[in-house]
């Protein structure tokens, strides 16, 4: 949940190129016409969603061509063209790109993206636990490739341009940085929801424990073992929900109870003392509780809003 802006990087050069795009991305490999060529990057986190705006000229890109990631990033991409032409293959899917459109990927298997022309493009970076607390039915396997809606996807787009030119301003406002998170999530998730959904018994399981915890987040004793005993179910079977996010249920707890906290912060504005929201949000040690937000979001929740 962390919040950062990455300087903006610039190549002329194809090996150049190949470095920022690595570094960003990793197991990328870009390769042009020429060694002549011209690239930018940028990059900002704000509440554990990351942004990535991208210029660069005509180029193939391939992404874990020789290996596989290492482990799971938890994350899925939101492949956005601003401008110029694209085609976007990942499994057994081809789509073309332009002005405006947007292509699910899976940042952990294998995709290739051929630019016919200079393009201009944002990628977007979700976390999957945040994808499936609000659409269950997502599995990240079968929408891999497909195409979003584009009225939606134009939406979204026009959201991050705007925010993308305002990120001095959120730098020192938790609030917005808050609001701008949550509506491009939702806009995300509204483009997303058009396009995919999965149904099934693995489906309507991780719907259950979604709500499960949901309602049950602020409990203190909630965990893999309780949620298995409230949903008849093994803890094995809880624990493979998570496994299918790239994540744990201790995790995913702990990020729903920060994420309460946070909320509680902003609304409370010191009228209730952070020992007693630590409590109210499942913690039983402040201190931990404090620890935590830190880890989290780069400073001690007394200095929340003024970060």
């Amino acid at each position: 949940m962390t919040n950062s802006v990455t300087p903006l990087r610039q190549a002329s050069r194809l090996d150049g190129w190949n470095d920022i795009v690595g570094g960003a991305f990793g197991g990328c490999v870009v390769d042009a016409a020429a060694q002549r060529f011209a690239g930018t990057l940028g990059a900002c986190e704000i509440d554990n969603l990351r942004f990535v705006k991208i210029k660069a000229s005509s180029s193939k890109v391939r992404r874990w061509l020789r290996d596989g990631p290492s482990s799971r990033s938890g994350s899925a991409l939101l492949h956005l063209q601003m401008a110029g032409s694209g085609i976007n293959r990942q499994g057994r899917r081809e789509v073309r790109t332009d002005t405006g459109d947007g292509v699910i990927c899976d940042p952990d298997s294998f995709y290739g993206i051929d630019f016919v022309t200079p393009y201009e493009m944002f990628v977007l970076e979700l976390p999957l636990a945040r994808i499936c607390l609000r659409q269950p039915a997502f599995d990240l396997e079968r929408a891999a490739g497909q195409s979003i809606d584009p009225h939606r996807s134009r939406l979204l787009l026009a959201f991050i341009q705007a925010a993308w030119t305002q990120l001095d301003c959120l730098a020192d406002d938790a609030d917005w940085r808050e609001c701008v998170s949550r509506v491009a999530l939702d806009l995300a998730l509204r483009a997303i929801g058009q396009s995919v959904e999965v149904t099934g018994v693995s489906v309507e399981l991780r719907r259950l424990v979604m709500d499960y915890i949901r309602i049950h987040a602020t409990d203190p004793a909630l965990r893999t073992s309780s949620i298995a005993k409230a949903l008849h179910v093994s803890s094995r079977t809880v624990q493979g929900v998570f496994e299918r996010m790239s994540t744990t249920a201790s995790a995913f707890i702990l990020d729903q109870r920060l994420r309460g906290a946070a909320e509680r912060l902003r609304n409370e504005r010191g009228r209730v003392s952070i020992t007693q929201i630590a409590y109210d949000c499942g913690f039983s040690d402040s201190a931990y509780f404090s620890r935590c937000f830190h880890k989290a979001y780069g400073v001690a929740p007394r200095h929340y809003l003024k970060a």
